[in-house]
């Protein structure tokens, strides 16, 4: 039982599904534990592989499909076959994952409201950065409660806390300050805590997406999803939907 539920929490982490707390307790069990931390990068490794060959093959189906097209020429005129070859198309669409980014994705402003879920906070997961302080548990507590601006002005009283500043950026993309947000993630990143660094990162990607800053936004995402990462197979994902933008 416990190692199906170790799997099922290996596959959450690869697919980027675990929570913010379950996050943060799954790193520090990879770092203490290299054996598990191996076993994430092998099933990172044939996840990318799947992906791969399936795109792979759609894209060769639907190069198929579009050469029978040409050549044979044909012209339809009725509005019933038209119908039917719509529905096929969603059909297809549907199939490779692609409807939701055709009708629901199609500007910047909308790709940031399917990907930007705001993070809750961490007062449930014990670190030795919310030991005995005082400030950085009242400022989570005021996020916690949609609080935002009053847990930005906390959080700015411990300006060298790494989290203070990561829930800062949190908060401030919440009342849409996003070059303010930026400014934080950029502390984070540069900070270089392994604990929270991809998380700043995926994060100043979507601040820049959201204030319309593409390119940069795009490389950001790149970056993220060259690396085996929790946020790679998201970071995919939206560098697809990105590709003509």
């Amino acid at each position: 039982m416990e190692k199906l539920n170790k799997d099922i929490q290996i596959d959450r982490y690869v697919t980027g599904k675990l929570d913010d707390a379950e996050l943060w307790e799954f790193r520090q069990e990879m770092e203490k534990n290299p054996r598990l931390a191996k076993e994430v990068e092998l099933r990172s490794s044939i996840y990318k592989s799947i992906a791969d060959k399936q795109k792979l093959n759609l894209r060769i189906s639907l190069k198929a499909m579009s050469a029978k097209y040409q050549v044979s020429r044909l012209t339809i005129h009725s509005w019933k076959v038209q119908a039917i070859a719509a529905g096929i198309a969603v059909f297809l669409l549907v199939g490779a994952g692609l409807l939701t980014s055709v009708f629901n994705r199609s500007n910047p402003d909308q790709l940031f409201e399917s990907y930007y879920h705001p993070e809750s906070s961490l007062l449930s997961v014990r670190s030795g950065s919310f030991s005995d302080n005082t400030s950085l548990n009242l400022g989570m507590l005021s996020y916690d409660q949609g609080q935002y601006e009053e847990s930005i002005e906390i959080f700015k009283t411990i300006p060298d806390n790494v989290v203070a500043r990561l829930y800062c950026g949190f908060a401030y993309m919440n009342v849409k300050n996003y070059e303010a947000a930026i400014n934080e993630f950029d502390y984070v990143v540069a900070h270089g805590d392994n604990l929270f660094i991809d998380q700043a990162s995926w994060f100043r990607g979507l601040s820049f997406l959201a204030d319309n800053k593409i390119s940069t936004a795009k490389s950001i995402f790149t970056n993220i999803a060259s690396q085996d990462g929790a946020y790679h197979s998201k970071a995919t994902d939206l560098l697809e939907e990105l590709k003509n933008k």
